[in-house]
Formats: structure tokens, C-alpha cells, sequence
């Protein structure tokens, strides 16, 4: 199985996303119909169509389409059609205070779905003090840990850093064999997140960190901090570091000779950092993401009404399954609550995917159950989506990537992570 790359959204590609992302009339290859302007219910979208993150956004741009197009089919949330609002955050915190403002003041959406690490630890009393649901769909920062939950208006759909720093070390350890590890980290709240829980489960499990390396971000040179890595002899070098800042030190790694095996969190998962950096440069660079159990009945469903939609199949442990989910259970909140203020939503998140609910993998099937007096359990295309009390979800699995020789992200293995310890 091959993981699909993504383009980085410039100028002109945002502007298409906003005119497909559902304005007064949604174009839907499933049906949706024509609505008053008026009467409709905005969801924004903010992530960072350029940017670091910018070869995740196209694929997250699509997951919240389809979640559109599908809600509108069948029949809206309360009735009223929904209207996407896609905004750039240029991967960036400034980036994501600028969005935020201007989805809340301007736009006046009910909720905000995307955000990544850095932008969403940045919005957190945002949410708050303007009662505006966000959910986060690829934020690992561990800083959100115990950040979210009913009341502060703070949620998120993906694994955080600290169940993926428990995959990254057992992964190492017991599928490459390998007991000792240097790291490399740049700077930044996301990427020192991954690596720190990363570093202690690797200690907690047996092995052992020979090296710390800390990088600057946006320096053109890193040499110093290579040989300064290279003196400690390692075998396996866990990188932490965007995608600018990554693509140059394994370049200058590369051309120094440095033979090293890579190991990469999901941050530089992704075509554009093997494009950038080059085929031999990276290639058997290994990684791990949590998926979603690509058995289940919903993701069949999301999988092959992306496929149909699209053109080209989802990838699990990309986000776009969890951009989804994020719209799905934001709508079904609102019909549950019957009103689509934040304050609503907020309130009936965890209610409508708990597990005492009647299960539905639909938005049809969830408004369905909810009007027979139901209580519902929505189960995502990327898992259950089941909030604990801080706003987190678990991940049913996790998959071993490695950039095989034409370059490409292949999936090695798949591993039933409900069998690893509590970090």
C-alpha cells in the first residue's frame, strides 16, 4: 500500500477550495441541493494550506468536502445547509490567531476543525473566551493532553505525541532491534512535544538516548550540529524537525557521507519531503502513524466515497479520515443540541460518541437515530471516536512506513496498538 502524496496549496488553489468547499449552493457529486444563502450553518477550516504543513492541506481540504457534500445530502444540520470555510493558517501561529478572528468575527462560524500543533496551542483560551468549539484533526503536541474536554471548548480527533512516542520507541525496539538512538530536534512546541515522548518511553521500554541535538529553525546551515552528531557514532537518528528544517539537515547529512537510518515522526510523512530532499537522500527512512482499523464498516465507507469522489483512495493515519470524523461529530452535536451555537456543540460532543449510545458511521444514520429519541455512539472512519474527559481519543492501530527506492511511502507493517502499554 502506497501513501498518497500531497501538493502544497498556493495561492490559486485556495481559491478553488473555497468555491468547492460548499458556498450558497453545494456542487455535490452525491446530491446536495440548492439552498437560500441565508439559511446555513459555517464550519471553518483552518489548517495551513501553505507552509510546513501545506502538503497535508489538500488531502484535509477534501475530507472536509466530502463531510460537507454528505451532511448537505442528507438534508443539513437542522435543516439549514452547511457552508465550508477554508482558511489558511500558513503553518504558522500568527498565521492561526489572524484565521481564528477572522472565521469567529467575520465569518461567524459555529466550529473550527484543523488545526495543527503550534496554531492550536496558540487558540486555546481563544476558544474559550469566545465559547468556539475547535477540533483538532492533527495536532500530536502533548501539550493537549490534558488541555481539552467539555468546558474549554478544546477537542481532538488524532493520536497525540504521547501514544505515538510509545509506538515510535516499541517500534524501534522490538520491530528494527535497536537499543540505542540519537535525536535531533528543532526547536518548535510540535516537534520537542514528539520528541520528549518519544526519549522517555524509548528510556521507559530498555533503550537507551546516546545523543540530543537541538536545531534553530530557519538556519541555511547545520554543520555544526552535524559533527557535533556524528561524535556520538549513532546507528539510528530519530529526526524531530519541519519540513524545511528536516529536508536541509539530511541533505548536509548526505553530502558529508553521514550513513545513518532515519527515523522520522509524522511531521515529515509526507511526498513533498522526499521530493525536497531527494530520493537517495531519504530513501529507508523509516516512521510510524496511528490508523485507523481499515477493516471496519466505517472506514469501507469513508474509503470508498473519498475514492469515489476524489479519484484516488484515502490514506489511513493522514488525516483525512479524522478531518472527517471532526465534521460528522460537530454536525451530529448540533442536532443533538438542536441548535448550532459553540456553547451547543460543546456540550454534546463526548454525548454523541459514547458508547452506551446506538453505534452509526453516518451523519443520515446519526440524525436518524437522534429524531427515534436515541442516544447514538459514532464510530469514525479513523476509530471510535470516543472523547475522554480532557477532549483526546484513542487509536486502534499503527502502521510502520519506510521510502522504499523509487521513493514513495510504503506501509511495512501494521500493528494492533491496543496491546502497548500506558505511556
Amino acid at each position: 500500500m502506497k501513501a498518497e502524496g500531497y501538493q502544497n496549496m498556493h495561492d490559486s488553489i485556495l481559491k478553488r477550495a473555497r468555491r468547492l468547499a460548499c458556498t450558497a449552493v453545494v456542487a455535490s457529486a452525491i446530491g446536495a441541493v440548492a439552498v437560500p444563502a441565508m439559511a446555513e450553518v459555517k464550519i471553518g477550516l483552518l489548517v495551513g494550506f501553505t507552509g510546513d504543513m501545506g502538503p497535508w492541506a489538500s488531502a484535509l481540504n477534501n475530507a472536509a468536502i466530502l463531510a460537507v457534500e454528505e451532511i448537505n445530502a442528507a438534508g443539513g444540520i437542522l435543516g439549514e445547509q452547511v457552508t465550508l470555510i477554508p482558511e489558511d493558517n500558513a503553518s504558522t501561529v500568527a498565521g492561526a490567531v489572524r484565521g481564528g478572528q477572522k472565521l469567529a468575527s467575520v465569518d461567524k462560524v459555529s466550529v473550527i476543525i484543523g488545526p495543527e500543533s503550534d496554531p492550536m496551542v496558540s487558540l486555546l483560551q481563544f476558544a474559550k473566551d469566545n465559547q468556539l468549539p475547535i477540533i483538532t484533526t492533527s495536532a500530536g503536541t502533548e501539550a493537549l493532553d490534558q488541555a481539552g474536554g467539555t468546558g474549554t471548548f478544546v477537542y481532538r480527533t488524532n493520536a497525540s505525541d504521547t501514544f505515538l512516542g510509545v509506538v515510535h520507541a516499541k517500534l524501534i525496539l522490538d520491530e528494527l532491534g535497536a537499543k540505542e538512538v540519537a535525536v535531533v530536534v528543532e526547536n518548535l512546541e510540535g516537534t520537542q512535544s514528539g520528541a520528549k515522548t518519544f526519549m522517555r518511553n524509548f528510556e521507559k521500554f530498555g533503550g537507551k538516548i546516546t545523543k540530543v541535538v537541538t536545531l534553530t529553525p530557519g538556519q541555511t546551515t547545520y554543520l555544526n550540529e552535524l559533527r557535533d552528531l556524528a561524535g556520538a557514532d549513532p546507528k539510528v537518528v530519530f529526526l524531530s524537525a519541519s519540513q524545511s528544517t528536516g529536508v536541509t539537515f539530511a541533505k548536509q547529512a548526505f553530502q558529508r557521507g553521514y550513513e545513518w537510518q532515519w527515523w522520522v515522526p509524522p511531521d515529515l510523512q509526507s511526498d513533498d519531503y522526499v521530493k525536497a530532499a531527494g530520493t537517495d537522500v531519504v530513501k529507508g527512512t523509516l516512521s510510524a502513524v496511528g490508523g485507523s482499523a481499515t477493516d471496519s464498516d466505517a472506514w469501507a465507507r469513508f474509503s470508498e466515497a473519498y475514492e469515489k469522489r476524489f479519484g484516488e483512495k484515502p490514506v489511513s493515519g493522514y488525516y483525512q479520515a479524522e478531518t472527517y470524523d471532526a465534521f460528522i461529530v460537530a454536525a451530529l452535536a448540533m442536532e443533538a443540541a438542536g441548535k448550532t451555537d459553540g456553547k451547543s456543540i460543546d456540550d454534546n460532543l463526548v454525548k454523541v460518541a459514547t458508547p452506551e449510545g446506538t453505534k452509526v458511521i453516518s451523519f443520515a444514520d446519526g440524525v436518524k437515530a437522534l429524531k427515534a429519541g436515541e442516544d447514538i455512539d459514532y464510530e469514525g472512519a479513523s476509530g471510535t471516536i470516543n472523547f475522554n474527559e480532557y477532549g483526546n481519543v484513542a487509536v486502534p492501530v499503527a502502521q510502520l512506513l519506510e521510502i522504499d527506492e523509487s521513493g514513495a511511502w510504503v506501509v511495512k507493517k501494521i500493528v494492533d496498538s491496543s496491546a502497548f502499554p500506558a505511556n
